[in-house]
């Protein structure tokens, strides 16, 4: 059975674009879910080199679904902080723009670095701000992402929280099973169905609770945009699919049955090494993720 799998250019962020591009071509993902990481697409990329990367992107057979920034943080910031972040954003709505994809990821807050339990001062800015984006990107017919993740959107309920807030039609879910599972909230059948209708995007990764993460058992050094602070919680996504504690099956039947056709992102997190190069990586979750889907689709129209 065919799928709609992409790969998050997360997983092969040691490689350049270019690079990452034909790793998901010969694997076989349709799809790129592509991170704002110095090596693929920073904040100053030119609109010129994205049109290059469009190029690239068609030849190899390739569709850019989402582009996952890290810009946002509107809760925290000062008024001209969140100015600076909208100009940002106003670029990668024209890079979405000419990669011919509809949906940009913002932040509510700084990714649950700083903000642990968020206050209705916090909900009621970042709602503001998230707003004004969205009016933006809804001028070119893009779409909003919103991801679960510490702190904001952690939650079922506090996603929902922010969506009434924010009420705009373009704000969708960047679904993330594994960064509530590690904070340790249910992202299970009632949660996916509760989310199910503003899921614009799904991303899959392992993750386990109660191990230590390898990267910090041996001093791994990572980037502000690698740094997740559901961590803090306990567990590492360190892993392989199949290597974890995650159901994955207790969300993915639930979109399958609910008739779900959007993408589902590969965004392993190990960190490569020789045994296990960040190619490899990309290809054995490709596999791991057909096979579970087929399972979930199975389960689904039995």
């Amino acid at each position: 059975m065919t799928h709609n799998i992409g790969l998050s250019t997360k997983v092969v962020q040691d490689r350049p674009i270019r690079e990452a591009a034909e790793i998901a071509s010969q694997v076989g993902y349709t799809g790129l879910e592509i991170f704002g990481v110095l090596n693929h697409l920073p904040l100053d990329t030119t609109v010129e080199r994205g049109r290059e990367y469009r190029r690239l992107f068609d030849d190899l057979g390739l569709r850019t679904i989402t582009i996952c920034s890290y810009v946002g943080g509107f809760a925290e910031g000062s008024d001209a902080e969140a100015e600076r972040e909208i100009a940002a954003f106003r670029h990668y709505l024209a890079l979405a723009d000419v990669l011919g994809c509809s949906m940009v990821r913002l932040w509510g807050d700084r990714l649950g670095r700083s903000i642990v339990q968020p206050r209705d001062d916090h909900f009621s800015r970042a709602a503001h701000y998230l707003a004004r984006c969205a009016d933006l990107a809804a001028e070119s017919g893009a779409r909003v992402l919103l991801e679960n993740h510490l702190a904001m959107t952690i939650s079922v309920d506090m996603t929902l929280r922010l969506l009434r807030a924010i009420d705009r039609p373009n704000v969708v879910v960047n679904f993330d099973p594994g960064n509530m599972y590690l904070a340790g909230e249910a992202c299970g059948t009632a949660e996916t169905l509760r989310l199910r209708p503003h899921i614009g995007n799904v991303q899959v990764k392992e993750v386990a609770r109660g191990v230590a993460s390898t990267a910090a058992q041996s001093g791994h050094p990572t980037s502000p945009a690698t740094i997740d602070a559901t961590l803090s919680r306990g567990g590492t996504y360190e892993v392989l699919l199949g290597e974890g504690t995650l159901d994955h099956l207790a969300y993915l039947r639930p979109l399958a049955a609910t008739s779900y056709d959007g993408f589902y992102m590969v965004e392993c997190h190990r960190t490569p090494d020789a045994a296990w190069p960040s190619d490899r990586i990309a290809a054995y979750e490709h596999r791991a993720l057909s096979e579970l889907l087929d399972r979930a689709t199975g389960a689904a129209h039995r």
